[in-house]
């Protein structure tokens, strides 16, 4: 019986070590567990992080390889830019040299037309020197551009040219008497007193007037100015004129 006592005795401490050892393979399973738990925390942490980043380098490098593409079209047009201003440059360099050129062919043309004036029949004198006054004042003037300049001088030309396609009759002075005009192209000028007394055709070879005396000429001279006004049909007219270095027809 005393035997059983110690063993019981023994059996019972050494069931108490073996739980005190259990405990304390509990205590260090418990501590490596929540190490574990924290290591694992730390790395799902980096892991996201890793992610993060990642996904941070791809947007990155979406945007670097869009800016070089924007940068690369940027360069083109820039480059197409470069190429239409050295154009514009060589343009303006023409345009330049060609208003250099332009000046002194407009002043001669103005010349010129002042000059057909100065020996045509002396027909609308008044209006055709003014427009001829009114285009050297515009070639002096900074306000007016070239090509504006060279249009209306092309248009007084024209309307030079026309007068050789037409008749027109006009009132104008000569010699301080008002008198009928009748003009027929540029090829006659005549005029007629108001009192229908007195008539006369442009002589161009003596740059004056020779009196006219024959009635069948004078009463061509009154149906030419009528069919002027568009006041009878038009019809043969039997008028002499002077063509220079020629005699009467």
């Amino acid at each position: 019986m005393h035997y059983n006592r110690i063993f019981f005795v023994l059996l019972l401490l050494s069931s108490f070590a073996f739980s005190n050892q259990i405990d304390k393979s509990i205590n260090v399973i418990e501590k490596t567990n929540q190490k574990l738990e924290k290591y694992q925390k730390q790395i799902n942490y980096h892991d996201e992080k890793k992610e993060q980043l990642f996904q941070e380098y791809k947007y990155v490098n979406q945007e670097i390889k869009a800016t070089k593409n924007y940068n690369k079209q940027l360069q083109n047009v820039i480059t197409s830019q470069e190429e239409e201003l050295k154009n514009l440059e060589e343009q303006i360099i023409d345009i330049e040299e060609t208003q250099k050129n332009i000046y002194p062919l407009m002043e001669k043309m103005i010349k010129s037309l002042k000059r057909l004036v100065e020996l045509d029949t002396p027909f609308l004198l008044d209006e055709r020197k003014s427009r001829i006054k009114r285009l050297e004042e515009s070639l002096a003037r900074s306000d007016i551009k070239t090509p504006e300049k060279f249009r209306i001088i092309l248009e007084a030309f024209k309307i030079e040219y026309d007068y050789a396609k037409n008749i027109e009759t006009y009132q104008e002075e000569s010699e301080d008497k008002t008198y009928n005009f009748l003009r027929l192209g540029r090829v006659a000028l005549y005029k007629q007193s108001l009192d229908l007394k007195d008539y006369y055709v442009w002589n161009n070879e003596i740059r004056g007037w020779d009196e006219i005396e024959d009635s069948n000429t004078k009463s061509n001279i009154r149906k030419g100015i009528k069919i002027a006004k568009k006041q009878e049909n038009v019809s043969l007219l039997e008028l002499p004129f002077k063509i220079q270095g020629a005699s009467n027809d």
